[in-house]
């Protein structure tokens, strides 16, 4: 199982590093409606946005090396 999900993720893992790219820019685009409409950033919890970013990062950067890797 491991190893198709490894297969998986090498074949699709920029629509995975999209879709992450995507809720990080839908967050932050959510706190800026939240931010215009209440006038005020109390009230808004920027969890996801911590999390996601994270999950973001570690993707982009696995991205990265995986395709350094296949170069060399």
């Amino acid at each position: 199982m491991g190893e198709r999900l490894a297969l998986w993720y090498r074949e699709q893992g920029e629509y995975v590093t999209g879709a992450l790219f995507g809720l990080v820019a839908l967050d932050i685009f959510m706190f800026l409606v939240h931010c215009i409409i209440e006038r005020t950033t109390a009230g808004y919890s920027l969890t996801t946005l911590v999390i996601t970013l994270g999950l973001f990062f570690v993707a982009y950067v696995e991205r990265l090396y995986g395709e350094q890797e296949a170069a060399h």
